[in-house]
This record gives structure tokens, sequence and C-alpha cells, in this order.
């Protein structure tokens, strides 16, 4: 039976044009801050946000539906706007969505990429967002961002993408925390948002912020971050590259080729590193047993465990645990 999908086609950088026509389309209620959706046939959106300064929006969007959705975002060629999302915000059009367990991660671009994000149905799904124009992140840069300056100034379409670390996972955390705290969260969202910014920028002192991707075609973005959804699926099964270039029917070199250009290593190595920053989030974020994270994500046992932790960590993810 062929998928149910409904789709829209937009421009992300005004939720509320957005929320509208959603709403002539399926219902749901607008006000100045806040949308709500609960539709039978479709699901449920909620959505709250709020503007600040001229043309900075910050706000977070969960959803749980019922039919598959793709929001086609296409590019402008007017004001220069910066958009962020944190969180589970969308697969970009992975096509296993029954056996998809989605990583939470973190996306940065710029209103000169365009791409589709696919909402798989019965998933429940939550993220945080941040738009502003380039103008606007003078105002809290300083002189020493020159990597993140020069990055957001650029007039190429671009892309950036991370899994979350133990730092990024906290501040989501913490986010969550205010969600029913209304006269908080408008303020706390705000300085949450900085703080990424912040944390981006000591990515850039340590040679971390290297995932960028300078005007690839939305048809190879939107296969790679496919490809890159269904490689974080299960991170106990190490990727077949054989198979992968044959299910997308083009050969190993062209595969990792292409896959560099946008995460910029080979794909076993990009695997193994998400691989890693995945165990120390369940170290520090969970109370598994260290054996019991082992097995689940792929290791032989915990001294293999143990030992490739610790030459990317430079401690043993008991110390890591320990010292929490």
């Amino acid at each position: 039976m062929e998928e149910s999908i409904f789709s829209l086609s937009g421009d992300e950088l005004n939720p509320m044009i957005n929320f509208s026509s959603i709403q002539k389309k399926w219902g749901g209620v607008l006000t100045e801050n806040n949308f709500r959706l609960n539709n039978p046939e479709i699901g449920k959106v909620e959505s709250v946000f709020f503007k600040y300064i001229p043309g900075m929006t910050c706000g977070f969007t969960s959803i749980k539906l019922k039919k598959s959705f793709v929001y086609n975002n296409h590019s402008k060629d007017g004001e220069k706007f910066i958009s962020l999302r944190i969180g589970i915000p969308g697969t970009f059009q992975s096509n296993h969505q029954s056996e998809v367990r989605i990583k939470k991660s973190l996306y940065l671009y710029n209103s000169r990429q365009s791409f589709s994000i696919k909402y798989p149905k019965n998933i429940e799904m939550k993220w945080y967002f941040v738009r502003f124009p380039i103008d606007v992140y003078h105002l809290f840069a300083d002189e020493n961002e020159k990597k993140i300056f020069d990055l957001i100034n650029n007039d190429k379409p671009w892309f950036y993408y991370t899994i979350l670390d133990h730092k990024l996972e906290q501040i989501l955390l913490s986010l969550e925390s205010y969600e029913n705290q209304p006269e908080l969260i408008r303020g706390i969202l705000l300085s949450k948002m900085l703080e990424i910014f912040t944390i981006l920028k000591t990515y850039t002192s340590k040679g971390e912020f290297n995932n960028i991707v300078y005007n690839v075609h939305q048809d190879d973005l939107n296969m790679m971050l496919q490809l890159k959804e269904e490689l974080l699926q299960d991170l106990a099964i190490s990727p077949n590259i054989k198979e992968i270039s044959k299910s997308l029917g083009m050969s190993e070199s062209k595969l990792q080729r292409i896959f560099k250009k946008v995460f910029k290593v080979p794909i076993l190595k990009f695997f193994n590193e998400q691989r890693l920053i995945e165990a120390k989030n369940q170290v520090l974020f969970s109370n598994k047993a260290l054996s019991e994270i082992a097995f689940e994500l792929g290791f032989n046992d915990l001294t293999h465990f143990s030992k490739r932790y610790t030459e990317k960590y430079g401690e043993r993810p008991s110390a890591t645990r320990l010292n929490k």
C-alpha cells in the first residue's frame, strides 16, 4: 500500500505564514505566539514562538502525526537569515519511517539553502529553533568568532550538522524543564539559543566545526542526510558500504565522495565518531551499566569499549560517570 503523505512548501522564516497555510488546509488555532492542531486525520501539532528584536524568532515545536508530512523549504534571494534547529527536527527524507529511531541533532543553515524535511507518522518529535537576519548575529558575536562569523556572512548556500554531544544535550534538558513555566520560557529560550552559539565557537577553536557543506545540490544533500539518519538508526550495526552503494545505485567511490562532501569524513569514520558521542551521552545521562551501553552500541566487550572511549575523551567511561 502506498504511504499517505501530505506536504507544504514555503519559507520557514515567518512561522505565522506557514501556520496560517496549515490552518486553512487542516484547521487548528493560531494566536500571536502559539499554534495548536489536533486533527483526527492529520494528528497533533503544537508550536510556541516568540519575536524579539526585528526579524528574530525563537520557539519550539512538538508533533505526532497520523500521516507522514513533507515540508519543502525554498531558498530566497532577499535578506540573509540564519536558522538553527536542535532536538528531533525531522528526518530529511528517510525512506524507512516505520523503523526509524531518530537521533537528536543540531542543524544550522542559511536562507540560501533549499531542502526537504520529512516528518514520519506515529513518532513523537520535538525541536527548538531560532531564526534571525545576519545583522542580528553581529549584536551578540565577538571578534574571536571569526570562523562562525565568516560562515554566517557567506553568500553561498551552506548547511552544518552535528549530533548532540553532552554539552548540547544538557541545554536541551534545561529547555525542557522550563517549557511549562510561561513567565520564564521566553527569556530562557533566547539565552539558551545564544549559549548554543557560544558552544559552537568552542568547536571552532578545537577544530571540531567541520560538518559544513557549501553550495551542495539539494538532491545530494537530501540523499546524504537520509543516509545519515539510516546509519544512526542502530549504532550496534556497522555500515556495509557495498550494500549502501548498491541500494543508492552508485559506485562505492562516488558514494564516499558525496558523503565526504557533506560530512567531511568517510562513512565508517563518521559512524564510529557518532557512536562514541552517543556513548558519552549515555554514560552521563542514563543509569545503564557501562557493559549494557557497550553492548547496545556494538562494542565487542567492555574492554574494547573502554579503550575506544579513552582514546577519544582522555579518560575511561567509569571516570566520566564518577565525575558527572
